[in-house]
């Protein structure tokens, strides 16, 4: 039996449709980081980790079975299809490709890294490696299906003479409100406003959005792109979104990939922001925090550190995504934040118990009843 090391966080199904004819043996990219457009290159080495998902192979298999759906359930779209049963194999794959990636573990690597470097305390949590923080991330990723369910899905079809491109993050997920409306707050998974987009080949692409803030223009359930302008939108995204490496079909296509990154390149941020909260008083049933330095946590020997993964924010954004007349959103003024139902303001997944939800940090962070995790010294 063969031993399958090379495990691919951005799958060779989803990869395939970009590849040479559609052959999923060679494919174009164009590296981020020292410039080059490589045509051709083999697709077995592009977005792969040796055991990422672990040597036991039992993860590995199971994802294998999850990206087969989706391979088919994407074909079925593309030919016309629009079944429920496909819809939610479409769903699921970019919810378990979303935290899967080389980047999701980066995003985590990078809070800690950030964390050890914000606090006072002279002990520092240790790093673990990739491999670790990738299933950490994909067992969230798991915990937050069911807060996805309720965000509508489109398919969209290109029908332009541009092509979708695709980056080695593919499921991306971004909040026009939050960075509009809300001021830039962190946000989460239940978070009013979310949008997930993924491109499904060069002509295809899903997109999943909170429609009680937005509303899109579709025709049994699929979006229309008849502009170029509206293709490179959704392309943007995905050079915001790459680690590494932005993959695309046509090789004469390498210089438009090239400049599309380097129009939006300025909007590339670090993974997280990671900020240290220090007392400021405390009531019989709360404590209240408010922004602060190291200098000052070290003084109070006690404070909290937030930390908010930083999503893609475009230039512009989706066409045809328009913003309700009334958006709905709940509420309750804490560093939840606004979420898309009202029984979740007391729960977890709001912006991730991330920063608060005021822009200029005026608000206290307010921890009811239990008091929050903290770094003394002992």
């Amino acid at each position: 039996m063969p031993d399958h090391k090379n495990h691919h966080f951005v799958p060779r199904v989803l990869l395939r449709h970009f590849t040479k004819n559609a052959e999923g043996k060679s494919i174009n990219l164009y590296n981020i980081r020292a410039d080059p457009l490589i045509p051709d290159a083999p697709v077995k080495g592009q977005c792969s980790r040796h055991h990422w998902y672990g040597r036991d192979g039992q993860l590995e298999a199971l994802l294998g079975r999850l990206e087969g759906m989706f391979g088919l359930a994407r074909d079925r779209v593309m030919a016309g299809g629009n079944s429920d049963r496909d819809r939610e194999e479409i769903s699921l794959f970019m919810c378990v490709q979303h935290w899967r990636t080389a980047k999701a573990a980066a995003r985590i690597r990078h809070s800690m890294e950030q964390m050890n470097e914000n606090t006072w305390a002279p002990d520092k949590d240790p790093i673990p490696e990739d491999k670790v923080l990738v299933v950490r991330s994909m067992r969230v990723g798991m915990k937050t299906r069911e807060f996805l369910r309720d965000l509508k899905l489109r398919f969209v079809e290109n029908r332009t003479s541009r092509d979708f491109i695709i980056a080695d993050d593919p499921a991306v997920m971004l909040n026009r409100f939050a960075f509009e409306k809300l001021g830039g707050s962190g946000f989460g998974v239940a978070s009013s406003g979310l949008i997930f987009v993924m491109p499904l080949s060069p002509r295809f692409s899903v997109i999943c959005y909170d429609g009680l803030v937005y509303s899109l223009d579709a025709t049994n359930g699929r979006v229309v792109l008849k502009s170029e302008a509206a293709v490179d939108a959704y392309n943007d995204i995905q050079c915001l979104a790459a680690e590494e490496n932005i993959y695309f079909r046509r090789q004469e296509d390498g210089e438009y990939v090239r400049q599309r990154f380097a129009a939006v390149k300025h909007k590339r941020r670090p993974a997280s922001t990671v900020r240290t909260f220090v007392p400021d008083g405390e009531s019989e049933v709360a404590e209240h925090y408010r922004p602060g330095t190291i200098e000052e946590a070290r003084a109070a020997r006690h404070s909290l550190e937030a930390v908010q993964f930083n999503y893609p924010e475009p230039d512009r954004w989706i066409p045809g995504l328009r913003y309700r007349k009334n958006p709905t959103t709940f509420f309750n003024g804490t560093a939840a934040g606004h979420m898309r139902k009202r029984e979740w303001l007391n729960g977890k997944w709001g912006n991730g118990g991330d920063l608060p939800s005021d822009p200029d940090n005026k608000i206290q962070i307010i921890h009811m009843k239990q008091r929050p995790s903290e770094r003394t010294e002992r």
